[in-house]
């Protein structure tokens, strides 16, 4: 009998000309899942890029209103100028931590959880979607800020390197505590409070607003040790070339943050810890 004559195995059966073998990263299933964040991402641009684009041009017109006589005048614009690269980078980071928040804790209540954690996809290919799906929902939403600033005052770009690495790498470190708080989430009211009481406060107390400078003791020290604080100052510095701390310093802290956050998804997600219940 030629192998032509030789019938197809029935559907569903074993057939061991298909490699079934899953390497130290299951690349398929990884790319499979990010595609699907991304895709949900897309979806939900209204409110990942429309809707921080709003209301950064609401915050920066009352910002502008309030310079009141010095509107227009050198220092007015130095205000402005130091103003418009932390509304991008507020932005940005509430939405990388927001996504893959909402989208873990979605899962978890929907009870489609069950199903991630039975597909031959672990931790490092899963925290690793989830965390990159985040980090492309705040780039998206920098970039729709930073196209609406272009129509009210355009901003000048002294380092485009260091704005695009802090950016990512900021955009990075509040994704995966965003994957981390999803994971703590047994509810929406849970993911409400991590969004009101710790990301909201670490991000407005960063020298968003105001010069780390001109701050009082002990303001000045929580700030400085905030790390949100570091991923604001390197950013700005790629806008306006200057920094409180130097960008070297900024980028080492945002690495060690980002790599212990990161770990820690990674050690919860594979115990499965309140992901199973």
């Amino acid at each position: 009998m030629s192998p032509r004559d030789v019938p197809p195995p029935p559907a569903g059966a074993f057939d061991p000309a298909f490699d079934r073998h899953i390497g130290a990263f299951h690349w398929r299933g990884f790319v499979t899942l990010m595609r699907r964040e991304l895709l949900r991402v897309r979806k939900m641009a209204a409110m990942t890029v429309i809707a921080p684009a709003i209301m950064a041009v609401i915050y920066f017109v009352c910002f502008a209103f309030g310079l009141g006589p010095n509107r227009g005048t050198p220092a007015g614009d130095a205000v402005l100028d130091f103003l418009v690269p932390g509304l991008i980078m507020m932005s940005l980071l509430l939405q990388a931590a927001q996504n893959p928040a909402f989208s873990l804790v979605y899962s978890k209540i929907e009870g489609m959880v069950i199903d991630q954690l039975m597909a031959p996809v672990g931790a490092r290919e899963t925290v690793l979607a989830y965390v990159i799906a985040g980090v492309a929902a705040g780039l998206l939403a920098g970039a729709g800020i930073w196209a609406a600033m272009l129509l009210l005052r355009a901003p000048a770009v002294a380092h485009p390197l260091a704005v695009l690495g802090f950016g990512v790498l900021g955009a990075a470190m509040m994704a995966a505590a965003g994957f981390l708080s999803g994971i703590v989430s047994q509810k929406w009211d849970h993911m409400a409070a991590f969004l009101t009481f710790i990301f909201l406060p670490l991000v407005f107390l960063s020298g968003l607003f105001a010069p780390v400078d001109g701050m009082p003791e002990p303001f000045r020290t929580i700030v400085q040790a905030n790390p949100v604080f570091y991923a604001i100052d390197g950013f700005r510095y790629g806008f306006i070339g200057e920094s409180h701390q130097p960008p070297a310093v900024s980028l080492m802290v945002l690495l060690v943050v980002t790599a212990l956050l990161y770990g820690a998804a990674l050690a919860l997600y594979a115990r499965g810890w309140r992901l199973k219940s």
